[in-house]
């Protein structure tokens, strides 16, 4: 987990409250406790990154622009708590587009990687759907975590993943299950810290 110096975020329902096709920028609100661990991970080196599946664009129920505005407003939101987002890629197709860009397929990986320089090896994918843990894997990122908000408490129930008895628990390994489940983004991020800064206490 220390090695971890990248956090690959979905969007809705993990980094914000998720909004049935979110198109209004005045209704992006983060999931609660997550500000002051991404702070504290900025501080200790770490970068942030969104890859998220927009099939609504796709639909027709909101267009890229809408996207556009209301990743400005998380941006925003983001900025003034002193967090910088390192970039974001979005997939805009509907699930019927056989695209190779909506997750689990790798095209908002290799996008994002091919940008910035991203290793896998570093990566942690964090997400509330089982296409985010399918999506993680296929990357081969060192670690894959499945949030239960958003979507998370269904997919953990497909999974036939057991309820949480503390806010983060590691999961036996094997096809579409998560390294670790966490109650919300800054449970498994809160972690995270605490291994980071058992590293850095230790090289002092």
């Amino acid at each position: 987990m220390t090695k971890i110096d990248t956090i690959l975020l979905d969007r809705d329902g993990t980094l914000i409250e998720e909004r049935h096709y979110l198109k209004d920028p005045d209704l992006v609100a983060l999931i609660p406790g997550t500000l002051a661990p991404l702070r504290r991970l900025a501080e200790l080196g770490c970068r942030f990154y969104l890859a998220s599946n927009q099939s609504g664009i796709g639909r027709g129920i909101l267009t890229e622009d809408d996207y556009r505005s209301v990743h400005a407003r998380l941006q925003a939101m983001l900025s003034a708590e002193g967090i910088c987002l390192g970039g974001a890629a979005f997939c805009p197709h509907a699930p019927d587009a056989d695209c190779d860009c909506r997750k689990p397929r790798t095209g908002l990986w290799k996008h994002l990687a091919g940008q910035f320089g991203l290793r896998p090896e570093n990566t942690v994918m964090i997400g509330d759907k089982i296409a985010d843990i399918r999506f993680g894997q296929a990357i081969g990122c060192a670690e894959t975590v499945l949030v239960l908000t958003g979507h998370g408490l269904e997919a953990a129930e497909k999974l036939g993943l057991e309820t949480l008895d503390s806010a983060v628990r590691p999961c036996a390994p094997g096809p579409d299950r998560p390294t670790w489940l966490a109650s919300d983004l800054g449970s498994y991020l809160e972690l995270l810290v605490q291994k980071k800064e058992a590293v850095h206490a230790h090289r002092i």
